[in-house]
């Protein structure tokens, strides 16, 4: 019989590419993210506990915590990957556009019409989660991004107080969010709001 060992039967054993170990993190990764979204969607926030996410996942709940240091952790990643989404969509329809009215309408149109889907919901449900600073630091940081094309735009314009005037606009899509969610029209909603903000705009610039 040959030897145990680096010469022996151990050598005959198959071996786990590295590629293939990280693939496999990251599908249980992903996987802990879908559980997280759906169970918080069709459920509610607080239904996303360790044990939910874990079971709708196919997991051990001790395997949660190879991934995830708590339930509002992994809810903080899935805001993160919804807010990254709405990022790209922003970027995208924002690219090429130099004329402030059309930015305001489109960063309007992109705000409103994430909630116009429905993702919304999900994102100012997982607002109310108890996030640790770091995490919750992660989030303020990206909401300032997506503000920055709205500032830079104003402040191109020469709209006084650019800053605190996109906090208007963000206040007013707030209030639209919230008509909406109450049942009104959201293609009526969405229109007032845009000519409210435009309105604002030509009596605040100089």
């Amino acid at each position: 019989m040959r030897p145990l060992g680096f010469g022996g039967i151990l050598e005959t054993m198959p071996r786990i590419a590295a590629d293939s170990m990280v693939e496999n993190r990251d599908q249980r990764h992903a996987a802990l993210l879908e559980a997280a979204a759906n169970i918080a969607q069709s459920e509610g926030i607080e239904a996303a506990t360790v044990s939910a996410i874990a079971k709708r996942a196919g997991l051990a709940r001790s395997s949660f915590y190879s991934y995830f240091n708590s339930a509002a952790d992994v809810i903080a990643d899935v805001l993160v990957d919804e807010l990254d989404v709405m990022r790209e969509m922003l970027v995208d329809r924002l690219r090429g556009l130099t004329n402030t009215t059309e930015i305001v309408r489109v960063w309007i149109d992109v705000s409103l019409g994430y909630v116009v889907d429905g993702r919304h919901a999900f994102v100012r449900a997982a607002a109310k989660v108890n996030l640790s600073p770091v995490r919750h630091a992660q989030l303020t940081a990206m909401h300032r991004d997506m503000m920055t094309p709205l500032v830079e735009a104003l402040s191109r314009a020469r709209v006084r107080q650019p800053s605190r005037t996109a906090q208007f606009i963000s206040a007013a899509v707030d209030v639209c969010v919230r008509r909406i969610e109450s049942g009104a029209s959201a293609d009526e909603e969405v229109s007032a709001t845009v000519a409210f903000v435009l309105r604002g705009l030509s009596l605040h610039s100089d």
